[in-house]
């Protein structure tokens, strides 16, 4: 099998050159493969705060752009203390590789000592001839550590044009404090992830796949100051044109199309209530400019999110390294991957934890 390896925090327009070489190159349209990392290294490593993506996440859109394998590696001290050449020889032969495609600055193995020439004289010296080595397209532009840039300071129309899609969120709709309906703008709360990225508080425009349709929604990132009674950061939407009220513990995804406004305190509730309408005009603008049903990337993510169980975005982890050929995460509302731990040793296997509040601590299946 023909494969491409590298962390993957999502998939982006960068990543388009090593993905057409592996569909140029193998032997059939089904025979080759992503090998790739979770928890993500830089997270693992302590040098990357937040991810853009879950697993769930990442999962899906493999299956939306038409990735026809991946692998995911689990990523702990064991993985990341083997020399290179043990590590050729564990995913050589736990794969049947036949050929690699991999970007030029990939590295790999104890302290990054093997990089993408090193691994190609291991294929090599292994008998591999179909191999690939790619600069990233234009990684100065294109690249997971843009993106996230992009996402951190709110720019979440220019992270969609690194991504080649809108950066998004898969999650299960969750209670919250309902004062939404109080004042007849009721609103769908989302569970997300405590690694993954989100933008800084503020109102975005966004569109809502749930219950099988797209809608335009108004999205509010914070915690509510004008009450004052939240504490934790909470990610709630309101959905435009959605008369179904009880869709708790039903499945989302939210794609965000721009950023509209900071977070405010208002002076009192009628005043929130006028600048939420101003808000709901606006989300309404966008969504339409947005052309979403012509967009092929939003008409597939439809197909695939509303045909689709939710064991289908569960993908398996591998560990390589202790024997163990694979551990599939059955229930993601109740396993978390231990590196999450202070104090604990960083191994993959998965163990049980519950956070509180607007997001939670939890492995890499985001809340489904």
């Amino acid at each position: 099998m023909l494969i491409t390896i590298g962390a993957f925090d999502g998939f982006h327009r960068g990543h388009e050159k090593l993905l057409d070489i592996c569909r140029a190159n193998s032997a059939s349209p089904e025979d080759w493969a992503v090998l790739s990392f979770w928890p993500h290294p830089g997270e693992f490593m302590g040098r990357l705060k937040q991810s853009l993506f879950t697993l769930s996440e990442r999962e899906f859109i493999r299956q939306v752009i038409g990735i026809p394998n991946m692998y995911n590696l689990c990523f702990d001290d064991e993985l990341r203390n083997l020399s290179p050449e043990r590590f050729w020889s564990l995913i050589h032969s736990r794969f049947n590789i036949t050929g690699l495609v991999m970007g030029s600055d990939f590295h790999f193995g104890h302290d990054r000592s093997g990089s993408a020439q090193s691994l190609k004289l291991l294929a090599e010296s292994s008998g591999l001839h179909n191999i690939h080595i790619a600069d990233l397209l234009d990684k100065g532009i294109y690249s997971s550590s843009k993106a996230r840039e992009r996402i951190n300071s709110g720019d979440v129309r220019t992270a969609r044009e690194i991504l080649g899609y809108n950066f998004f969120i898969m999650s299960k709709i969750i209670h919250g404090s309902q004062r939404g309906r109080t004042m007849n703008l009721p609103t769908a709360n989302l569970n997300i992830a405590a690694n993954k990225i989100l933008p800084p508080y503020g109102v975005y425009a966004a569109a809502v796949l749930v219950n099988h349709e797209l809608h335009c929604g108004a999205l509010s990132i914070g915690n509510n100051p004008t009450f004052g009674d939240i504490h934790e950061v909470r990610a709630e939407v309101h959905i435009l044109d959605f008369e179904k009220q009880d869709i708790y513990g039903e499945n989302m995804l939210l794609f965000f199309l721009d950023r509209i406004r900071d977070i405010k305190t208002f002076e009192n509730k009628d005043s929130l209530i006028i600048q939420i309408e101003n808000d709901i005009d606006t989300c309404r603008r966008i969504y339409r400019e947005a052309e979403i049903n012509s967009q092929k990337f939003f008409m597939r993510a439809k197909e695939i999110f509303c045909s689709s169980s939710v064991e289908n975005f569960l993908p398996e982890l591998i560990n390589i390294t202790n024997g163990e050929e694979r551990e599939r995460v059955k229930n993601a509302d109740r396993f978390t991957l231990s590196y999450k731990f202070a104090g604990t040793k960083k191994r993959c296997p998965l163990s049980h934890h519950q956070g509180k509040g607007g997001r939670s601590h939890e492995d890499a299946h985001s809340r489904l």
